[in-house]
């Protein structure tokens, strides 16, 4: 492997202990993958952030200690839970004081305490082009597919490693010849354009495009040229959780795929597959796990975190109306939005109709057991699919407007959709 006088220098020792252990994890990572060399990075999203035991939370201190510093801007994932209302979340307090420890670690290496699964709309939005280190699945498969901006699917705490070194090894989503789509998959003439006014068909075809695809990078012929951003970034999700999905090319949405000619780098597909109405009624039937006998227990949305665009929609959806006395309504959001939300008076107003607002944490860490809750409805394809896995409930899945509805009548209301019929 080819080095520079400097990265041999980081792993020689020269700029230090810690830098020189980063290095070589990276540097055993490149040999793993037979890399020829290093490249730079422009910036970071740390994922180590949620809290899942005490060599994760000692790992970040050793390297604190030690006097690590990011070397590139490092924004922070979402953590386990509200790191201020963790309380009425009921969490234990030995989460509470591991994840401020995770906290004081990453901030005292130089993190930007973002604490969302959705730094691009906190600020943290690399340009096209640009070499990054970023984890977290939605967040990859965003930067990719959506900035263009280029990043391997990297987890905890690789990226946090490449971070304090400001480097990673070339290989895989950085280069690119690696991401040129082999596969595409076309929107039958059947499911009209008509229909994605409804944002909960963003979520199924995202679900689609994750099981066909896997980990392989397929194109999607057939999206509407202007999506809401929101929009997208359920799609990138869900694709991201159905699928192994890095990267997607958008046919005119995604900035390496405006023709079918660019996407597949003048090829031909090696496959191509058919989205049909049946299988958006598949998709839908798959997220829809619930047992219509159950009373509805809790709705939960803001995976990923919700944006400020989404609480106004939410304020406008509820129009006065207080959330039922029998359910809880969750909504989980990044501190810069809790900050925009909270300046404007929006907090307060949706607090008085019942709306409980959580920051920092991400949706899927909590005490399912401290709540006794035994059915969940969500706005959210990533977290229909984790939700069973991760927690063991079967969830039901709607759209935002269905789970206000829901919120308010307290019990499940899905509205008729256009596939549907």
């Amino acid at each position: 492997m080819y080095l520079t006088d400097y990265e041999q220098e980081l792993l020689d020792g020269k700029h230090g202990d810690v830098k020189q252990k980063a290095m070589a994890v990276l540097f055993d990572l490149g040999k793993a993958y037979q890399v020829e060399r290093f490249i730079d990075i422009a910036s970071c999203h740390d994922d180590s952030t949620v809290y899942f035991g005490e060599a994760q939370v000692a790992f970040a201190e050793h390297l604190a200690e030690l006097g690590a510093r990011f070397s590139v801007p490092t924004s922070t994932n979402a953590c386990a839970l509200d790191m201020v209302n963790f309380k009425e979340q009921r969490m234990p307090l030995s989460w509470a004081s591991a994840t401020r420890r995770i906290e004081a670690s990453h901030t005292a290496m130089g993190a930007a305490g973002s604490w969302t699964c959705a730094p691009y709309q906190a600020g943290f939005t690399p340009r096209f082009g640009e070499q990054v280190a970023f984890a977290e699945s939605n967040v990859i498969a965003w930067t990719n597919s959506i900035l263009g901006a280029r990043t391997n699917r990297y987890a905890g705490p690789i990226e946090l490693l490449a971070g304090i070194v400001g480097k990673v090894p070339y290989f895989g989503l950085h280069m690119t010849e690696n991401r040129v789509a082999t596969g595409l998959i076309r929107l039958d003439a059947s499911i009209k354009s008509s229909w994605f006014s409804e944002l909960s068909l963003y979520n199924l075809l995202g679900h689609l495009h994750g099981e066909i695809a896997g980990d392989k990078i397929f194109a999607m012929d057939g999206m509407p040229l202007v999506a809401p951003i929101d929009a997208l970034k359920q799609f990138s999700a869900t694709a991201a959780s159905s699928g192994g999905i890095a990267l997607f090319h958008l046919l005119g949405i995604t900035p390496e795929a405006q023709s079918l000619d660019q996407c597949f780098a003048g090829k031909a597909p090696l496959e191509e597959r058919l989205i049909t109405v049946d299988d958006l009624r598949d998709a839908e039937a798959k997220l829809n796990n619930f047992d219509a006998s159950e009373q509805l227990d809790l709705i939960s949305i803001g995976c990923p975190h919700f944006s400020f665009a989404e609480f106004v929609e939410l304020e406008q959806l509820l129009a006065g109306r207080k959330v039922s006395n029998n359910l809880n309504l969750w909504v989980f959001t990044g501190r810069a939005s809790y900050l925009h939300i909270e300046s404007t008076g929006l907090l307060t107003r949706l607090q008085n109709l019942g709306v409980q607002v959580f920051r920092d944490g991400c949706t899927m860490e909590y005490p399912i057991q401290n709540w006794d809750t035994s059915s969940i409805m969500t706005n959210s394809g990533k977290f229909a699919n984790y939700c069973y896995s991760k927690i063991g409930i079967h969830p039901v899945f709607g759209s935002i407007s269905d789970c206000v509805e829901s919120a308010v009548i307290g019990k499940v209301y899905r509205s008729a959709k256009p596939w549907s019929n």
